[in-house]
């Protein structure tokens, strides 16, 4: 018997990525107060964390579908694909 919800992969890459990405602004935020150099390396990498952490759950959620749902796994490697493209126009806008 598994005691896992259908989407526990997906939900602990949720939780995990917005614990790590709060962590990092949290100490970005204590190293501006302090005067610290690394507060803006730290709030930057907070920030792509929390921007690439639906991503990597939209990974979790194609490799835990596989076997069970593959519409479900399809559909997650579409919207990444969709995310992908989006991405590169932002890039090429950009640049």
């Amino acid at each position: 018997m598994h005691d896992r919800t259908p989407a526990s992969l997906t939900i602990k890459a949720l939780q995990t990525g917005a614990a790590f990405a709060m962590t990092l602004l949290l100490a970005a935020i204590a190293l501006h107060v302090m005067g610290h150099e690394a507060a803006d390396r730290a709030a930057v990498l907070g920030i792509v964390t929390l921007i690439a952490t639906p991503a990597l759950a939209l990974v979790a959620t194609f490799f835990e579908s596989w076997a069970r749902d593959r519409p479900t796994a399809l559909l997650a490697t579409a919207v990444l694909a969709v995310l992908a493209v989006a991405i590169g126009v932002a890039l090429f806008i950009s640049g």
